[in-house]
């Protein structure tokens, strides 16, 4: 029988050299759902909550938002339930799970989403209180219990949101999709990072619809629960810097390592295909010639329908004086490293930029394109240029067009290249 799951640990070299004081190590741990296993497609239990303020009647924002959640309604089962919220100064219940069995109904209170007196400010709080309410109606541990959540400006009580998403994460995830450039992007990304759910930018209000299908396709392809990465380091060993390394790319922190040198990583549920990837940068000490095992490793997960299970993996290398051998490295591993810096030149290069660091800004970014160059990654290295000749016309993140292509080349440069098929392809065949 063909394991639900594929569990790998991958170093950046097998060697590493005994008379270094800190030698750095990466270190990838990747897990790979197979398929569907044994349980089938695991029923959704949505929250979709709305921004109705005023400036969602932009662009037609607003009528591609009811084009979505239509599309919604008539693309779900008979076991999936569903509830909708829409917020501004304060938050409604349109549609309750139960009420939206009738899909006619969705559909006709979608319809009459601008007739709502919830004034025309942004309190997202209120709308996720609702929308975290709506779906606890029906929690269940065998069904994804998931809030998605749309605004398109900036709201009060951030720390409000956060708090939200924190104190249920471990029963709801959270996806987050921002409209236009005038919503708070790290406060959507924190949302659904600290959720292990999926962040969208959205710069057309005609792309609504489509990340709506995007989203559901993705929540519909999961076959795997509550994955954990959990890691025992050896003695000497530490953790430089943990980065999630797909399915997109961003800082995990410094871990809290405790006494038992133990650590956890939490990534969430996992679709068919696309893997879960860890990549831990690592400190070791010097220590003689032979072989050491660095650390131990273990993927705990849940297959809808046939309970919890685990993988084990332990990481050795070979300490050696040969520097030659330490030279040596893994091509996937260093591909996903330099993926990460540039993702982390970018991030850095936004901070520069917000603080009137133009000159600053622009090498960083004019190193992070000589990465993505290196690396035939056309998309990231098209959105850098653009986002580089904005600030030289600019010399601001202030104006529209600037923003926006801020956002989009966040977007591009956090998304794993690997997944990309053509990147794929040109990687396999440069290796």
């Amino acid at each position: 029988m063909v394991e639900p799951v594929s569990f790998e640990a991958l170093a950046s070299s097998e060697h590493v050299l005994s008379s270094a004081e800190n030698f750095v190590l990466y270190v990838l741990l990747e897990a790979l759902a197979r398929g569907k296993g044994g349980g089938g497609r695991v029923p959704l239990n949505l929250g979709v909550v709305i921004d109705r303020s005023g400036s969602m009647y932009e662009e037609g924002r607003l009528e591609y938002v009811q084009e979505a959640v239509k599309f919604l309604a008539d693309n779900l089962s008979a076991e999936d339930t569903v509830s909708i919220v829409a917020f501004a100064d304060t938050a409604r219940v349109m549609a309750t799970p139960e009420q939206s069995r009738d899909k006619n109904f969705v559909k006709r209170a979608i319809d009459d989403i601008d007739l709502l007196e919830i004034g025309g400010g942004t309190q997202m709080a209120l709308g996720m209180r609702a929308g975290i309410d709506e779906v606890k109606k029906n929690l269940n541990q065998n069904k994804l219990n998931r809030v998605l959540v749309l605004t398109d400006g900036q709201t009060y009580a951030e720390t409000e949101c956060i708090d939200l998403s924190s104190q249920n994460r471990d029963q709801i995830s959270f996806s987050t999709m921002g409209v236009g450039v005038e919503f708070n992007e790290k406060l959507l990304q924190r949302i659904s990072q600290d959720s292990n759910g999926k962040y969208h930018f959205i710069g057309n209000p005609a792309e609504i619809p489509g990340i709506f299908e995007d989203e559901l396709q993705g929540l519909r392809s999961v076959s795997v629960r509550n994955g954990r990465i959990d890691v025992t380091l050896s003695q000497g060993v530490q953790v430089r810097e943990a980065f999630r390394a797909s399915p997109e790319i961003y800082s995990l922190g410094t871990p809290m390592v405790a006494d038992d040198r133990n650590v956890s990583y939490e990534i969430g549920d996992l679709q068919a295909g696309i893997p879960g990837s860890v990549l831990l940068t690592l400190v070791l000490p010097p220590r003689k010639p032979g072989p050491v095992r660095i650390l131990q490793s273990s993927f705990h997960y849940e297959v809808p329908g046939t309970g919890e299970a685990a993988s084990n993996i332990d990481v050795a290398v070979e300490y050696t004086l040969d520097r030659t051998l330490t030279s040596k490295r893994n091509g996937r591993v260093m591909n996903l490293v330099d993926q990460v810096s540039i993702a982390k030149l970018q991030a850095k290069a936004e901070e520069e930029l917000k603080a009137g660091n133009i000159d600053r800004a622009t090498r960083l970014l004019s190193n992070a394109m000589q990465g993505t160059q290196r690396m035939n990654n056309v998309k990231a290295t098209q959105a850098l240029a653009g986002l580089m000749d904005q600030i030289k016309k600019t010399q601001t993140l202030q104006t529209k067009a600037a923003k926006t292509t801020l956002l989009q080349a966040q977007a591009v440069v956090r998304k794993t290249q690997m997944l990309d098929p053509e990147a794929l392809k040109e990687f396999q065949k440069n290796d």
